[in-house]
């Protein structure tokens, strides 16, 4: 299992000058939106982008990095999203009029004389 230390040393290791606030906010952000949000590789590459600077080269090995430490994150909730978001079509109509175990208030919709029912109060 990655933990936000990890990548956190991974991103400390690539761009020992990076900002602490930063490779912390990754760290935290990676671990806890991914499966979440589609893009979130691409979002930390522009975040990273900004500490990389011309070096293109260490920025492209830890972003292979990342990507490794959090496929099965990814995969993980991926499947769980999947697997419980589905909208299910009811296999029979039912008419709210015409049945018995109804509450006692679908009566009202009949006409109520709401005059009637102050008057005893």
């Amino acid at each position: 299992m990655v933990t936000p230390e990890d990548i956190a040393e991974e991103i400390r290791t690539s761009f020992p000058g990076a900002e602490e606030i930063v490779v912390q906010y990754l760290a935290g952000y990676l671990l806890d939106d991914a499966g979440e949000d589609e893009d979130i590789l691409q979002i930390a590459r522009l975040i990273l982008e900004s500490v990389a600077g011309r070096n293109a080269k260490a920025l492209e090995t830890l972003m292979t990095k990342l990507a490794d430490m959090l496929e099965d994150l990814l995969t993980v909730r991926a499947s769980q999203t999947n697997r419980g978001t589905g909208l299910t079509k009811l296999d029979r109509a039912m008419e709210i009029g015409k049945t018995t175990a109804m509450s006692g208030t679908i009566a009202m919709s009949q006409g109520v004389d709401l005059e009637s029912i102050n008057k005893g109060k």
